[in-house]
């Protein structure tokens, strides 16, 4: 049987690998699934302090400790998906020939596709043979129920009594809290539609070009789904929301 933590990154699948260490619980795999904005100019999806954290400190520690750390990539980005063209859509008839464009909050294929297949991929080698360790903490009632209905998934969290505040706290002993929770409550892509004001802010800051060419898809023609959030502010709006806040503290600033 190979056992394998299906790791994000975030506290409780990280909480999840330490407590496995502490408790000699087997792990043979550590899976990490980097979604991609670009495969061409190699520009990740993952916010890039996040992903500096995968690779240069949680990863080389874990490895020490003897667990193999696979970094996997789909064989497609968020652009490919973004200008994928509508062939045959079923629903929307009026759609054939446009490009896909955004996914749609809650319905998001890019997850399907860039991150859950790539894994799957790599579970199905080991057929039925595979226990896989999912970061879900004792508190989160109803995602632990949904837990039990599947097949060779378990949660070390619950196992030993792991709270989503006691699995912060242990990767917080441990010095492996993503820096990502400082702005935010979740981790993910940056380009999600559910992705909150201070993440937007943190990649406008840190990834100023290509935040302007990720606003600048809301103008391209010939899209079916051509908002970043049907529910929401729109890429522009936040966009002029982010100018002004910066003009506000450069006044401060000069004060």
């Amino acid at each position: 049987m190979h056992y394998s933590v299906s790791w994000s990154g975030g506290k409780d699948s990280t909480a999840s690998i330490i407590l496995a260490h502490e408790n000699n619980e087997q792990i043979d795999s550590i899976v990490f699934v980097e979604v991609m904005y670009d495969l061409k100019r190699n520009i990740s999806g993952e916010n890039p302090e996040h992903i500096k954290f995968i690779k240069e400190a949680a990863k080389p520690l874990f490895e020490l400790w003897g667990y193999p750390v696979h970094i996997l990539r789909a064989e497609t980005d968020y652009l490919s998906f973004f200008n994928k063209i509508m062939e045959n859509p079923k629903k929307y008839p009026d759609r054939k020939g446009k490009k896909f464009g955004f996914p749609v909050n809650g319905m998001c294929g890019v997850k399907r596709d860039l991150k859950l297949k790539p894994m799957n991929d790599f579970y199905n080698q080991f057929g039925n043979d595979i226990v896989q360790y999912v970061g879900i903490c004792a508190d989160e009632i109803n995602r632990l129920e949904s837990l039990r209905n599947t097949k060779n998934r378990i949660s070390i969290l619950e196992k030993y009594g792991y709270t989503e505040d006691m699995a912060r706290q242990k990767c917080v002993e441990y010095g492996l809290l993503s820096p990502c929770y400082k702005y935010s409550k979740r981790g993910g892509c940056w380009f999600c539609p559910n992705a909150k004001l201070a993440e937007h802010k943190e990649i406008k800051r840190l990834y100023p070009d290509v935040w302007k060419e990720f606003v600048a898809l809301e103008d391209e023609p010939n899209v079916a789904n051509n908002k970043w959030n049907v529910y929401g502010k729109t890429l522009h709006e936040i966009d002029e929301e982010l100018f002004w806040e910066e003009q506000q503290m450069t006044i401060f600033d000069f004060m």
